[in-house]
């Protein structure tokens, strides 16, 4: 089980046959050697990592080796280069990844004696491999595929020819949303704010700080009194980090006022250019009241749009979106399948141009129409581009890819001997 493991983990590994094979050279490549024990490995590695048995035939699979070994060394003959102490750190920290799958290190290595070989040699192997597989890209980089050009015309030229056999684009329809979010009033606000200047005012007149955070503090660092431990600026959010450096050892700031709430600072320490510090943390939470006010506006939105009233209209007056408020609401062209799961059967049983119900989650609430419907038709060129762009692209590279390996392998010495 553990070796099944670690050849799927390695990949690019080959499997360390325990078995003994007589051994003998299956190709020449240049001055570089091919051996059978090569090709076993290679096979073995294939077949561990979920290549299909009839794809696995020994002479395809060594003509692919072939080709590899001329790639690394019309790599090296053009001087590409790679950093190998990177790619040492890499395989490290892989190996370390590996590891850790093992219950001790006495386990991993009674894997690796299994396998008939060492952790140095395993490192050996999956750097070289690495190595040789960073060569290869760079070589394809700028033999190939630097210098695959697709003109405007071959795109337009494809798209005509196979447009009638593309997948044809599905019924759609412009959708558009009301987006609210459900967040504390003013008057929560208010009302948070002053407990926070409480707490403060207790705090400076003599009340321990961090038994004062501990029973009300709304930050997890409660279970410490407080404490967040030393940081340095950068680590904290600007108003937080700006009222903490200001203050002496022992000092308690005022209220500050950061995206997360309230905070109440106390500085317990410097060191260098860090300090520490304590914090009480009042969090700006929307309540009971404030879900019940966005949903009442929300309801009497949709009434609106019932009576009359342009949903794209009061998608600009209202939604707290601003990038779909500018556009009316406009999220774009979707197709049944493209809608968002979570309100896929609302949209579909709302009739066309008619609001959903008022829709919540996670503290947003939404209202969508499904507004103009576009029946099914053919992509449009802009709408296949890229996909054309890509698939004529890599054609074009494999291409490039053949001609090229033949040109190379015409000009090399190879001896098959299989």
């Amino acid at each position: 089980m553990k070796a099944k493991l670690i050849c799927i983990l390695l990949l690019a590994l080959a499997v360390f046959a325990s078995a003994e094979m007589v051994d003998r050279i299956v190709a020449t490549v240049g001055s570089e050697i091919i051996l059978m024990s090569d090709l076993e490995k290679q096979i073995n590695q294939m077949r561990s990592t979920g290549v299909r048995e009839e794809l696995l035939v020994p002479a395809e699979v060594l003509d692919n080796m072939v080709a590899h070994r001329i790639m690394i060394q019309k790599a090296k003959e053009l001087n590409i280069t790679i950093d190998e102490t990177a790619l040492r750190n890499y395989a490290e920290r892989y190996m370390g990844q590996i590891k850790s799958q093992f219950p001790t290190e006495a386990d991993f290595q009674a894997e690796l004696r299994k396998m008939n070989t060492t952790q140095r040699e395993l490192m050996d192997y999956f750097v070289e491999q690495l190595k040789e597989n960073a060569l290869s890209e760079q070589l394809v980089e700028k033999q190939i595929s630097s210098r695959v050009r697709i003109e405007e015309s071959e795109l337009l030229a494809f798209y005509e020819a196979s447009k009638d056999s593309m997948a044809v684009k599905p019924v759609a329809w412009d959708l558009r949303m009301i987006l609210r979010e459900i967040k504390a009033s003013d008057e929560s606000e208010a009302a948070l704010l002053a407990e926070a200047e409480e707490l403060r005012r207790r705090a400076d007149n003599g009340e321990d700080f961090a038994q004062l955070a501990t029973e009300s503090s709304d930050c997890p660092s409660k279970q410490q009194g407080g404490d967040l431990g030393f940081f340095k600026r950068g680590m904290m959010v600007k108003p937080f980090e700006d009222a903490a450096f200001a203050l002496s050892i022992g000092e308690i700031s005022q209220v500050v006022k950061t995206q997360f709430g309230y905070h109440i600072i106390k500085v317990t320490d410097r060191k260098g250019e860090e300090v520490r510090a304590s914090h009480i943390l009042k969090m700006i939470e929307a309540g009971e009241n404030d879900e019940e006010r966005e949903m009442a506006l929300m309801n009497s939105i949709r009434e609106r749009i019932l009576a009359g009233e342009s949903f794209a209209d009061l998608a600009t007056q209202y939604s707290s979106d601003a990038e779909t408020a500018a556009e009316g609401g406009l999220l774009g062209e979707f197709a049944e399948r493209d809608f968002p799961e979570l309100f896929s059967a609302a949209l579909m049983a709302t009739p066309v141009g008619s609001p959903t119900e008022v829709l919540k989650n996670e503290g947003m609430i939404y209202l969508f129409v499904r507004d103009t419907e576009h029946p099914e038709r053919l992509f449009t060129f802009e709408e296949v581009r890229e996909q054309v762009m890509g698939y004529l692209k890599q054609k074009k590279q494999i291409e490039a890819y053949a001609e090229w390996i033949s040109k190379v392998k015409a000009e090399s010495y190879i001896k098959i001997s299989l």
